[in-house]
């Protein structure tokens, strides 16, 4: 069986005094690679990228265009979770739909694809989600008729919360709400239903020890694999 290739968009690192790295998370490597996918890292090209505070700088062409050459290269792309975002992954999102490249985003992920396609962020006022260590923090509600459902099988699923900024219904553009959290109605998940494989979640997956999480991989991995014939 061919092993598709899955893009992790790497985040910035500055926190050491001397060097700057890049960095993937691991444990979502780990969820490819058991589920029979092969993980690289997606790194920014000579970007203008900050690590504090979300970074709004505007890609030129030919940044673009070294991105979408990389992209071309994989069968699919995670954006991975973290404390701030870069116009680099919001600009892999756009590429991503564009090109119809199955693509999941996780947390901050998920923040970068609704700030991509316009939409914006709030803060958590309620402190409802800022849940460190605690594995599961509140339930979400699963609209029965999205992709999302067809994968985990559940209306009602328990998941982690590690965030300080939430999406409301009203600050999204461009996709279907399809998981909100009862506690506040902010939103879980979104997706495009015309696209083969474009889902933002706020919790983390990868942090789960759950049949129904690991299948959101093993599904993006299954339509990742397609790509390769």
């Amino acid at each position: 069986m061919n092993k598709p290739l899955i893009g992790i968009v790497g985040k910035p690192d500055n926190t050491d005094d001397l060097w700057s790295y890049i960095k993937v998370n691991s444990d979502i490597r780990q969820c490819l690679n058991k589920n029979n996918a092969l993980a690289i890292g997606i790194l920014p090209q000579d970007f203008k990228y900050q690590n504090t505070g979300d970074n709004d700088y505007t890609l030129n062409q030919d940044e673009i265009n070294d991105l979408k050459e990389i992209i071309n290269k994989v069968d699919g792309v995670i954006l991975q979770g973290g404390v701030v975002g870069n116009s680099y992954e919001q600009e892999i999102v756009r590429i991503c739909i564009d090109m119809d490249l199955p693509i999941l985003g996780i947390c901050y992920g998920f923040n970068n694809m609704i700030k991509a396609l316009g939409g914006n962020m709030v803060d958590d006022t309620k402190s409802i989600h800022n849940q460190y260590g605690v594995n599961y923090a509140h339930d979400v509600q699963i609209n029965e008729n999205s992709k999302l459902y067809s994968i985990i099988g559940k209306n009602v699923i328990k998941v982690n919360s590690v965030h300080e900024k939430i999406a409301l219904p009203n600050t999204i553009n461009g996709y279907s709400i399809v998981a909100t959290c009862p506690l506040d109605n902010s939103v879980e998940a979104i997706e495009i239903p015309n696209k083969r494989f474009v889902i933002g979640i706020k919790w983390h997956p990868e942090l789960m020890n759950d049949d129904c999480m690991n299948n959101i991989f093993t599904d993006f991995i299954n339509e990742c694999r397609k790509n390769k014939g």
